[in-house]
């Protein structure tokens, strides 16, 4: 009786254990860094991402970080006017913008209401 009982606690261990991690959020993608990107600009300007197409360019995951490049572009416009990298880290379900830096692309100047550019920032 005692060995049925803890091969029964044994088993439903292993089911609730395969039950939750195939029921983890998976995040490892361009979809959801490009939304921690966007909620990011959302927080610390005031650009209008509306005129703006926002594309992640590349995206290399690591355990809970990732780095990401962006590139801005006015829309209807193909060439690139910013491209930035991002550093972002996993909390629970979501990537979260930890730092940035970035460059001109093939524009003089950040488009209106930009947060600035300079590197590390937070």
């Amino acid at each position: 009786m005692r060995f049925a009982f803890r091969l029964t606690a044994l088993l439903c261990l292993c089911v609730f254990t395969l039950l939750t991690q195939s029921c983890a959020k998976d995040i490892n993608n361009k979809e959801a860094v490009k939304e921690a990107v966007l909620k990011r600009l959302e927080s610390v300007s005031g650009l209008n991402l509306a005129n703006m197409d926002v594309d992640i360019t590349s995206v290399s995951f690591s355990g809970n970080s990732a780095d990401a490049k962006v590139a801005f572009k006015a829309k209807g416009s193909g060439e690139a006017m910013l491209n930035m990298s991002y550093k972002l880290e996993r909390k629970g379900d979501l990537w979260e913008v930890k730092s940035s830096s970035g460059g001109m692309g093939g524009a003089s100047q950040l488009p209106a209401g930009h947060p600035p550019a300079a590197g590390g920032q937070k």
